[in-house]
């Protein structure tokens, strides 16, 4: 492919998932690359619904045209950023920073008419996907995460469950991204912890594996059908390869 153009309506799980995107992207021989990451920390469904329905300027808006860096704007709406490209795929992503849990289908309870909104002001060219995320260490000082006493697989089986049977089927949803089962399938060929704080990813290998995986699912490419990229060893390049390669074959189970 030549050319990709991808939004993202998120917040700091989105950031993690996007910031290796560029090097991922040029590693699969993409000559033009637009990105953008709509982000407010911790931002959830239902807080990005008010967002847009309000045209609220509350987002900062991060920009990469295919360079090592990102360029961040503040004050910026959903719609202005929509506006701005003619995206191939705008991705949502939902957050517990108010107090939502990933968890019950309640919190997802705006998403179909965020999803028609974005839709409505992105015209029908742009594909609509969801971002999977992952599940925080079972040590991490998280609502969600105590309340299930910090046991980590029931937590991702019930997210693989929700977006199997809730978001995957929705109406305007075209794909799902398995990012969060893809961390999970690396944390089996890993000692070390992927997230820098217990949540977040690590900024080299796990940061890596959630771009390969998003890139490869909204594009339909092969995970292991790019070089590898700088800052990136032939062993963790592999394993990242595996990892995203039987997320996207098996989304919602550990391979």
């Amino acid at each position: 492919m030549k050319e990709i153009k991808i939004l993202s309506v998120g917040n700091s799980f989105s950031d993690d998932t996007m910031w290796c995107l560029p090097q991922v992207a040029r590693a699969f021989g993409v000559e033009n690359i637009k990105l953008g990451n709509l982000y407010v920390g911790g931002c959830s469904i239902r807080q990005h619904h008010a967002h847009i329905t309000g045209d609220l300027p509350v987002y900062a808006y991060r920009r990469n045209t295919g360079g090592d860096y990102w360029v961040t704007v503040s004050g910026w709406r959903i719609s202005e950023a929509i506006a701005s490209g003619d995206w191939d795929v705008i991705s949502i992503q939902h957050g517990t920073g108010d107090g939502s849990y990933y968890t019950d289908p309640v919190y997802y309870e705006k998403l179909g008419a965020l999803v028609a909104e974005v839709k409505r002001q992105a015209g029908d060219r742009t594909k609509i996907a969801f971002n999977m995320t992952w599940v925080g260490e079972p040590d991490r000082k998280h609502h969600e995460i105590e309340a299930f006493g910090g046991d980590q697989m029931e937590i991702y089986r019930r997210i693989c469950a929700l977006t199997r049977e809730l978001i995957l089927p929705m109406e305007g949803i075209d794909m799902v991204s398995p990012t969060g089962t893809a961390i999970q399938n690396a944390r089996t060929m890993v000692s070390e912890r992927l997230t820098r704080d217990g949540y977040h990813l690590d900024k080299v290998f796990g940061r890596y594996v959630a771009a390969l995986t998003f890139f490869c699912a909204l594009t339909g490419a092969s995970a292991d059908g790019a070089r590898v990229p700088d800052g990136i060893t032939p062993e963790a390049w592999s394993r990242a390869v595996a990892a995203a390669k039987h997320a996207i074959s098996n989304p919602f189970n550990v391979t």
